[in-house]
């Protein structure tokens, strides 16, 4: 179910100086992965850079893409991210190993209280093994992509996806069962 671990985080607190530096940091590299020749070794190099070291080689994401908090993403082995990717990681994201994820998908694990605007309301978004986001995508705070799932282009998922079915539309529904 959406927004399990909901953690809330005032934007005025100085707590939050923090990740505002990591935003920063992030924000550099992700314009200089933008302006890169792709598929070249500096290109890699600032992508490991990005994600501290944390990304196995056998991963790839294609830019552009913009990725506020790297530090609080989590990529297993043989994931591919297609380009256009938007990820808000306050939250944090998990993407396990042989997930596919296509152009312009957009992966949000924060969201403003209703009451306060300045109170980020974050929530950990976890996309299981094989899983495949298609394009335009949005996955919502707190949701959780079962494994083999597919996720249809265009969605907004705003509740988990059970593991081997597909999803899609806005809200996104079970569309069918994938038998294996």
């Amino acid at each position: 179910m959406a927004n399990k671990n909901i953690e809330r985080v005032d934007m005025r607190e100085s707590a939050f100086q923090k990740t505002a530096e990591e935003m920063a940091r992030c924000r550099k590299l992700c314009f200089k992965i933008n302006n890169t020749e792709p598929m070249t070794a500096d290109l890699r190099g600032l992508q490991d850079e990005l994600f501290c070291g944390k990304i196995d080689k056998s991963s790839s994401f294609m830019p552009p893409m913009q990725i506020d908090l790297a530090n609080n993403v989590r990529v297993g082995k043989n994931v591919f991210v297609n380009n256009d990717f938007i990820c808000m990681a306050r939250g944090g994201v998990i993407i396990e190993d042989g997930v596919m994820i296509a152009p312009r998908v957009s992966v949000l694990t924060a969201n403003h209280d209703l009451h306060d605007h300045s109170v980020l309301l974050c929530s950990p978004i976890k996309i299981c093994k094989n899983a495949w986001i298609g394009s335009g995508a949005i996955i919502l705070a707190g949701v959780t992509v079962g494994e083999n799932a597919v996720v249809a282009a265009g969605a907004v998922v705003t509740k988990d996806v059970p593991p081997n079915t597909v999803a899609g539309g806005n809200p996104a529904k079970i569309i069918k069962t994938i038998a294996f």
